[in-house]
Order: structure tokens, then sequence, then C-alpha cells
């Protein structure tokens, strides 16, 4: 089950305290705040926000909890996850969301130091143990790229074939190599050269692929039915990540029961792989991302104009094989 909740839960004896939490993105480092020693998790590093008040809205807790911790006002705030930690003393449910748009210049109001941190060191930093899952969160790309196979080249031009299919050469870009037709020994070749050609990408792999590719890769990728067959997940640190392609509720609730960092919900629009396959649109998108814990990729059809798209109908961010 997700470490996001740990232990069972009675509420009428644990009262869940449910809290609006600020990841601030600016310039590729995130705001941290330090917790005072007197407090809860004390000396620890947190992430903005504060507990969201009675019949008050989550977006409306986060902007005034910001304003009043910071001083800032913000534009914009995308949803993330929704995470909900047992503590020994008390329950808290953390309403995740990302900001990168904001007016003024972030102060302690409160007297809290604040710290920018590069958002790749933030793994190295002592947080609250119901953070930990927002630093995993912090890495991911809003654009997820995925190659395609339909035009497999000969063995030894692989690797370049699979460079040559990165639109933009962004050291933060995250690619899951899809070659679903080559043997598990012309799989490993490839990612190994891959790795070599290409050291600037974080390399997805396969969920079966085998274990002597883990030097050269950030995670691995469950297919549908591979999702719904699995009963738990193996990391092998906390830089292990897990995506997973969903289609409708169930496969959605069981990535959240198994951890899985995020997921691809698709298909949204008609692509020339699934011509027949029923698309869901941006409406049936919004009703299922708002039904996910986790990040959401809106996939199928999707190009570069559509993350606005993807972030107003509840996404995270888009996955495709053709962004132009």
């Amino acid at each position: 089950m997700s470490n996001a909740l740990n232990g069972p839960l009675d509420e009428a004896k644990n009262k869940i305290i449910d809290v609006a939490v600020g990841l601030i993105i600016k310039n590729g480092q995130a705001l941290l705040a330090k917790r005072a020693e007197h407090q809860h998790q004390g000396g620890r590093f947190e992430f903005p926000g504060g507990k969201v008040e009675a019949n008050e809205l989550v977006t409306a807790a986060l902007a005034r909890e910001l304003h009043e911790e910071l001083g800032i006002h913000i534009h914009t705030s995308q949803f993330v996850q929704r995470l909900t930690y047992r503590y020994p003393e008390k329950t808290v449910r953390l309403h995740v969301y990302r900001i990168e748009s904001f007016d003024g210049e972030p102060i302690g109001r409160e007297g809290q130091p604040l710290h920018w941190v590069s958002v790749g060191q933030l793994f190295e930093l002592n947080f609250p143990d119901a953070n930990r899952p927002i630093v995993r969160a912090a890495q991911l790309p809003r654009r997820y790229s995925i190659t395609s196979n339909l035009m497999m080249p000969e063995h030894d031009a692989i690797p370049a074939w699979l460079a040559e299919q990165v639109l933009e050469k962004e050291t933060d870009a995250w690619v899951y190599v899809r070659l679903p037709n080559v043997s598990p020994e012309i799989y490993e070749d490839a990612l190994r050269k891959l790795a070599m050609l290409r050291p600037d990408l974080n390399l997805i792999a396969a969920w079966d692929a085998p274990e002597s590719v883990n030097c050269f890769i950030r995670g691995r990728h469950l297919t549908h039915a591979s999702l719904l067959a699995q009963t738990h997940l193996v990391r092998h640190s906390e830089r292990d990540y897990w995506f997973a392609a969903c289609h409708d509720e169930q496969s959605i609730k069981h990535a959240e029961y198994l951890g899985v960092d995020a997921v691809t919900l698709s298909p949204i629009f008609t692509t020339p792989t699934h011509l027949d396959q029923k698309t869901l649109g941006w409406e049936g998108f919004a009703q299922l991302a708002q039904l996910s814990d986790i990040p959401v990729y809106a996939l199928g059809g999707m190009q570069v104009k559509d993350l606005h798209d993807a972030y107003t109908n509840g996404g995270f961010g888009i996955a495709g094989i053709r962004f132009v």
C-alpha cells in the first residue's frame, strides 16, 4: 500500500487535519521554510502552507496561508497530490499544489527562516515524514516523453534513433523507452548506449525489464494490464520512480494503492496507433483526474499547446510520442 497512509485510520478517534501545501518553484529551485525547534517535527525543513479552516476551500486556504506566512499573492496553483499520513499523535492530510507564478518577494513573516534549494537537492534534506513524497513529486517533469517503435531500426541504430525522438534536449527530460518487440538483451544494450549518448536523460524502463538495467534508469513504467496484476512494488532507493498507464477509475485507485508516483491517463484524443479506441476528451479526463490523489499526465494526441488544457482539467502535465 502507498506509504502516504500509515496504519489503519479511525477518523472518529484520530481526526484528520487538512493542510494546504505550496510547492513553490522558481528558476529550478524550491522554497522551503525551517520549523522552529519547539514545533512538531521541529528543526526540519518544510514546504510552506497551513491548516485548512472549517468550511474553507483548500485553494482559498493555500492563498491565505502563503500570504500570511510569506507575503506573496499567488496567480495560479496546479494540483499535484493528496497525502494522508498518520503520526503517533495526529493524522494530517496534505493537499499539495505547485506554484510558479506569484507577486511579491517571499519573506518569513512569522520569523521562520526561508531557503531556496535546487529541486534536485531536496532528497538530501531532513523533512517531516509526511513531506517526503512531496520531495519525490517535485522532481517530476511537465512533459513525459514516450518513444515510438512504429519504425524499428536495426539493432546498432537503436540508440541514435531513440535520441532523435526527444524533441528538446533538456537536462530534466524524462523518457519512457518503449521497445516492446525486442529481446531483453537488445533492450538492455539500447538503454546502456542511450545512457552514454544522452546522460542528461532520466530514462524510464518497461516494468519487466531485466534488473541489470537499474544502473541506467530512473524508474519503471507499468502497462495497464501489468498494473492491475501487481500486489506490491519494489524500490531500490528513494529516488526510484514508478509510472503506470491508466484508463479508468479502477486502475487509478490501484495505482494509488500500490504507491505509484504518477500515472498516464488515456486516450484523450484519437491517435494513429489507436484509431478505434474510445477517447476520453477533456471532459472525461477531468472527471477521472479529480479522482486521483497522485499526479496525472494526459496522454493521447497531446501537443505542447495542450499543457494549459491539461492543467485546467486537473492534470499535472502531458505525455506523448509526437510532441510538436
